[in-house]
């Protein structure tokens, strides 16, 4: 059935209710679906950056990944965000940095944090990204906490790739992963020193073209917010 939306004044949330906030909107690329948590009135990073085609299923899959969490859209939370997504989407001269909530195991942290010190241009091997987190010979491990990356273009797993050239998997989409490594290369030439860039963390409590307008359709509730 759809999602049922109704409003922060029709139900107002209890003190140490937790919230999953999200908004979407339409790039190059399809469409992006943002997100963070919010508990007792304080916003954490985000949580969760996806690229898809419907942002029906796009919702749904945050629902999924987000199950003890009440969806609640709101756009107005979201504009310097999704601003900073559709300028590095189009114009990938500088990394795409964000305030990040990142939840997952602690292997799974540092080669997110890895990708993260990469920049536009760049590509890095499994195998190289195994060496640098300090884990030789975990290339397969790497492959797999690259695949299980939420957060799109901030943790900028589509630098990543197979030893061979061949390839590799990306969770929202080959043709995007190889529509965005085209656009950085073009803008900024291949093989470039890795970066420095600053990674803003919070919460490290948790495991773990033309678009269309947006029609929502899960089962799980939904509110939106009111300023």
């Amino acid at each position: 059935p759809p999602i049922q939306k109704r409003s922060m004044s029709q139900s107002p949330p209890k003190q140490n209710e937790s919230t999953l906030h999200f908004a979407t909107d339409a790039c190059v690329l399809g469409h992006v679906l943002i997100a963070r948590v919010c508990e007792a009135n304080s916003a954490k990073g985000i949580c969760s950056l996806s690229l898809g085609d419907d942002p029906s299923s796009q919702l749904s899959e945050l629902a999924a990944a987000f199950p003890h969490h009440e969806l609640v859209e709101a756009p107005e939370s979201f504009q310097t965000e999704l601003a900073d997504v559709r300028q590095f989407v189009e114009q990938p001269t500088q990394p795409l940095v964000l305030p990040l909530d990142l939840r997952g195991t602690s292997f799974q942290k540092r080669v997110w944090e890895a990708l993260v010190q990469t920049s536009p241009g760049e590509t890095i091997t499994y195998r190289e990204l195994a060496e640098r987190i300090g884990s030789p010979g975990s290339s397969r491990a790497v492959g797999a906490a690259c695949g299980q990356n939420q957060i799109a273009l901030a943790v900028p797993c589509h630098r990543a790739v197979r030893s061979d050239g061949k390839d590799s998997g990306f969770r929202w989409g080959l043709e995007r992963k190889r529509e965005l490594l085209n656009r950085e290369r073009v803008l900024n030439g291949p093989s470039l020193p890795t970066g420095k860039n600053q990674l803003q963390l919070a919460g490290f409590d948790a495991p773990f073209p033309n678009p269309k307008s947006p029609t929502h359709s899960c089962s799980t509730p939904l509110r939106q917010s009111q300023t």
